[in-house]
């Protein structure tokens, strides 16, 4: 199982209590949850309750629509997820430290790091629309890519450029 597989298999609510450093059962009894319901939650089998999800949404502070989808199943951790989850927690780091009254070199490093998983987020994008676009299985659109990773390989580049601004005014 590749690093991207791994990584799809797990729950947003998962990662959160792995970055957190806390196990389910700690978090249950602190929530009045128990260890099944847990379980059930994190492996998709049941909903997670309304009074339950108010109870996560405030243990972790992050928004209800980090944790679930529209039927309150939790949400796979996708590449792009972990990453918006991670700008989420920079933000509320940069937010206490702010409110602390933080010097501005202390702070900094935090808001480097949220412009580096934006970069991130805009590279997981964009490999998820390449990849949705070659699962259209059209030899027209596999010579497409094939042709602009020629160039990119070989380092032409400017040619690339070239000749896309050329195709783009023909139209």
């Amino acid at each position: 199982m590749s690093k991207h597989e791994r990584s799809e298999s797990k729950t947003v609510l998962e990662y959160l209590v792995m970055i957190n450093e806390q196990s389910y059962s700690g978090i249950g009894r602190q929530l009045h949850i128990t260890p099944q319901q847990f379980s059930d939650w994190i492996k998709k089998r049941r909903p997670i309750p309304q009074e339950r999800l108010q109870a996560l949404v405030d243990y972790f502070g992050v928004k209800r629509e980090v944790f679930v989808d529209s039927n309150s199943f939790v949400k796979p951790l996708t590449p792009i997820a972990k990453v918006e989850l991670h700008v989420m927690l920079l933000e509320q780091k940069i937010a206490q430290l702010e409110a602390e009254r933080a010097d501005e070199e202390d702070i900094e490093p935090y808001r480097e790091k949220i412009r580096q998983l934006l970069q991130e987020k805009e590279t997981e994008q964009r490999l998820t629309r390449i990849t949705a676009a070659l699962q259209r299985y059209d030899e027209r659109i596999d010579w497409i890519f094939d042709t602009i990773l020629h160039e990119i390989e070989n380092e032409r580049v400017n040619e690339l450029i070239v000749m896309l601004e050329k195709g783009g005014k023909a139209r």
